[in-house]
C-alpha cells in the first residue's frame, strides 16, 4: 500500500497545546463554532418528483465518474471527477474533485464522494468576518533565510492578535487514501489533483524534507500540510502561503482555522517588529527541549530558536517546569477519576502558574477552562462562570476567537452536555 514516507509535520498544530481531554482551545472553539461536518442536513430519500429539485439544491447527492458528460452535471467542480475503488474494499471509492476557480489558485480534494458532497457549501464561504485583511498592503514578505531556505519576515510592524496573512487550501487529502492504494496509483491521483489547480507551480515550489518519499507531491504534502477534519474524517490540507512560515518553539504567530470554509488566517501571538522572522510551531508548545528536538528531526533540522538555544541553566529550568506541567496534568486526571476535586483544583492552579512562567498563553486559557469545569461539576456556578469568562477573554485577547455576546452562554452549555 502507498503510505506517506513521513506524516504531515503540522499534524500537531499550535491549536493543540495540552494533553487534557478538555482544553480551552479545543472545547471552547468546539462550543463556539459549528463544525461544517456536524451540520445536520435533513435529506430525505424517495421524495415525490416535484420536490426533488429543491432537495438537490440543499442536499446535493454524491457524484463520481459515472456522472453525465456535460460540465453542468459535475458543477461546481470544474473537472469531471476522477475516481478509483479502494483495493481492500470495492465499496469504498475515492475521487479527485477540483474547482480551479476557488480562492486564488483553485482547490482539489481527494476524498470520498459523500464527503465531497457534504462540503460543497464550504466552496462558497469565507473565513468568519471575511477573507480579506484590514490593511491594503501586505505586512510580510517571503525571503531567503540563511540555513533555512525560504521564510517569512515582517515588512511592517504587526500588532499582537492582528491577522496579517490569509490563505486558501489548495489540496485536501483523506488520510485513509494512502493506506488503501498502491504507491503508483496514489501518486497518479496526487498529480491529477495538483495539475487541475489554476496555479500548480505555487504548490510545486514548496520545500521538501523527506529522504524516503519517491514522489514530489507526496513529499510536498508530507512536509507542508496541516491536519484537517472534513466530513468527520481525517484529512491533510495544504496552504501554500502559510507553508512558507518556518518553525520556532516559542513562535510569534499561529494559524487560525475556519470550520465553515477552506481558508485560514495567520495571527500574531505578540507584537512583531519590522525585519523579524515570522514563525509558528509545528509541534505542541509544552514539550521539553529534547522531546521537541526529537519530534522535529523528522523534518531534517535541529531547532535553534531562542528557546532551544538558551543557556544550559535556562533550558534546564524550562524543561523542569514543562515536565512538572505534564506530571501535574496526570495528577489532575487521576484526581478527577477519584472524584477528588480539591486535589484537581490545587494541581490546576499549580499548572496555571507554571504555564504563565513558561509563557504558553494558550495553556493559560486551557487551565481557566479546566477550573471552570471543575467548579461547575462541584455545583459552584458563580466561580465556574468567572473562570469560563477568563478562558474566553484570554483566547479573544490572543486572537484565537471573536467573542460574541452569547459566547459565554454557549460555553456553559457545553459544560452541561
Amino acid at each position: 500500500m502507498f503510505l506517506f514516507a513521513i506524516q504531515t509535520h503540522r499534524i500537531f498544530t499550535e491549536m493543540k497545546q495540552s494533553n487534557y481531554r478538555f482544553t480551552a482551545v479545543g472545547s471552547v472553539l468546539g462550543a463556539l463554532l459549528v463544525a461544517a461536518e456536524d451540520v445536520t442536513k435533513h435529506c430525505l430519500a424517495d421524495l415525490p418528483p416535484g420536490l426533488r429539485h429543491d432537495t438537490q439544491l440543499r442536499c446535493p447527492p454524491p457524484i463520481d465518474e459515472t456522472i453525465g458528460s456535460q460540465p453542468i452535471d459535475w458543477s461546481p467542480w470544474s473537472h469531471r471527477p476522477k475516481c478509483i475503488e479502494a483495493e481492500v474494499d470495492e465499496d469504498i471509492k475515492y475521487c479527485v474533485y477540483s474547482n480551479s476557480q476557488h480562492g486564488d489558485r483553485g482547490i482539489s480534494l481527494i476524498t470520498k464522494p459523500k464527503t465531497a458532497a457534504s462540503s460543497l457549501d464550504m466552496l462558497n464561504e469565507e473565513f468568519p468576518g471575511g477573507h480579506t485583511l484590514n490593511t491594503s498592503a501586505l505586512s510580510y514578505a517571503v525571503v531567503d533565510i540563511p540555513l533555512k531556505g525560504k521564510g517569512v519576515v515582517a515588512t511592517s510592524r504587526i500588532s499582537r492578535a492582528e491577522a496579517f496573512m490569509t490563505d486558501w487550501a489548495s489540496v485536501l487529502l483523506d488520510l485513509s487514501f494512502p493506506r488503501v492504494m498502491q504507491k503508483h496509483v496514489g501518486h497518479r491521483y496526487l498529480h491529477v489533483a495538483a495539475e487541475q489547480l489554476a496555479d500548480p507551480a505555487k504548490m510545486l515550489s514548496l520545500g521538501r524534507s523527506s529522504t524516503k518519499a519517491v514522489d514530489v507531491i507526496e513529499d510536498i504534502l508530507g512536509t507542508n500540510a496541516f491536519a484537517y477534519t472534513l466530513g468527520g474524517d481525517s484529512h491533510m490540507a495544504l496552504y501554500p502561503e502559510v507553508a512558507r512560515i518556518n518553525h520556532a518553539c516559542n513562535p510569534n504567530a499561529f494559524v487560525r482555522f475556519s470550520t465553515t470554509s477552506f481558508d485560514v488566517k495567520v495571527v500574531a501571538f505578540r507584537d512583531i517588529e519590522i525585519g523579524e522572522e515570522i514563525t509558528i510551531s509545528y509541534i505542541p508548545l509544552n514539550h521539553p527541549r529534547e522531546k521537541r528536538q526529537r519530534e522535529l528531526r523528522r523534518w531534517g533540522f535541529e531547532c535553534k530558536c531562542s528557546l532551544c538555544a538558551a543557556s544550559q541553566t535556562e533550558v534546564a529550568s524550562s524543561d523542569y517546569r514543562r515536565e512538572k506541567i505534564a506530571s501535574l496534568q496526570n495528577e489532575v486526571m487521576e484526581a478527577i477519576g477519584k472524584l477528588d476535586g480539591t486535589t484537581a483544583v490545587r494541581s490546576t492552579h499549580e499548572i496555571l502558574a507554571l504555564v504563565k512562567a513558561e509563557n504558553i498563553p494558550t495553556m493559560v486559557a486551557s487551565q481557566y477552562e479546566v477550573l471552570a469545569r471543575l467548579f461547575w461539576k462541584a455545583g459552584d456556578a458563580k466561580t465556574a462562570t468567572g473562570y469560563a469568562q477568563k478562558s474566553l477573554d484570554t483566547l479573544a485577547d490572543l486572537g484565537y476567537i471573536d467573542q460574541s455576546t452569547d459566547s459565554l452562554t454557549q460555553l456553559l452549555k457545553d459544560f452541561v452536555a
